[in-house]
């Protein structure tokens, strides 16, 4: 019975060899066709807002996106409903909202040194002190690029902190918008940080003075840990002390009325490590002059923060 039973094994392996092609050199597979590799990439390109408390209406018209550096230029036309420029009220695309730009457009991969978007004369801020002609210079936003990759697609936001790129020069009957306040980020390599601010913060006895308790509220958000409030700074183009840390954004805070909570949220952060800061005297935050404790601008509560890409913080004060 056992020399039987080996005769069948035997015949078994060499039926299942035979079906697998396993014991003939005739049956040798042929190599797979190369595939052509990919040449370029789909690019998207949205707007996002970081909002401020003295306007009403941030009003852009866009017509041009231009990529720079990689061979001839690559440039998409931007259009409305009507076929002209398209306007977007950044104080509609706060937080994480946002309007898109550019859609799933193929680009050449390759290095691209710089992001140029074309705005017209037509776009406008409408404030309570009346509505003024928003004003960019050379009617161009001019960022930095970014490198289109094989099998990468290349969604971009372009987030805009008003509170820093507004500016209102003296003397002059129009608005500034200045690319200072504008990032360009990757949206697979950003995230989110929101949470609430107690209300002793916002009705502390150093914001007293102001006339409206709900204005002028907000987080600071700065680069790196471990930072204490004296090293951190106000929105300022050219500290006056070289110690100070500048800001990397800034959120608003509101009130939500349902809730009754004042809140923040802060979209489109890189990830990474950073401190916040609450001051209810963001108002005295001048973008073009450097302010300090002597002016009244403090901050009264900080915290840390771990920003992990595509997912959302939360960091509440206290």
């Amino acid at each position: 019975m056992i020399h039987t039973s080996t005769k069948i094994m035997s015949l078994a392996s060499v039926l299942l060899l035979t079906a697998c092609g396993g014991s003939s050199s005739s049956d040798t597979p042929e190599s797979p066709e190369p595939q052509p590799q990919p040449t370029s990439t789909s690019f998207s390109l949205a707007v996002s807002d970081a909002p401020i408390d003295d306007a009403i209406a941030v009003v852009v018209y866009f017509d041009e996106v231009e990529l720079m550096g990689n061979g001839d230029p690559v440039s998409f036309t931007v259009t409305g409903e009507d076929d002209g420029p398209r306007s977007i009220d950044l104080l509609s695309v706060q937080g994480t909202d946002f309007a898109t730009l550019v859609t799933d457009e193929e680009i050449p991969l390759g290095e691209y040194t710089q992001l140029r978007v074309s705005v017209t004369e037509e776009s406008y801020i409408e404030m309570e002190q009346g509505t003024f002609p928003l004003v960019v210079p050379s009617n161009e936003l001019k960022l930095d690029g970014f490198t289109a990759m094989a099998n990468v697609t290349a969604a971009y936001t372009l987030e805009f902190d008003l509170r820093k790129s507004l500016v209102d020069p003296v003397g002059q009957p129009v608005i500034f918008l200045k690319p200072r306040g504008v990032r360009l980020v990757a949206n697979t390599e950003v995230g989110v940080v929101e949470g609430t601010v107690a209300e002793s913060l916002v009705l502390d006895e150093s914001c007293a003075n102001k006339e409206d308790p709900l204005k002028g509220n907000a987080v600071y958000l700065y680069q790196g840990t471990d930072l204490s409030l004296e090293v951190l700074g106000d929105d300022a183009d050219q500290p006056a002390d070289e110690n100070e840390v500048s800001p990397y954004a800034i959120a608003e805070v509101t009130y939500d009325e349902e809730a009754q909570v004042y809140q923040y949220q802060a979209g489109y952060v890189d990830a990474g490590d950073y401190t916040l800061a609450f001051t209810c005297q963001a108002a005295l935050d001048m973008p073009e002059s450097d302010e300090g404790t002597e002016d009244g601008f403090t901050f009264l509560l900080e915290q840390e923060a771990a920003v992990v890409a595509e997912q959302t913080t939360e960091v509440h004060f206290p």
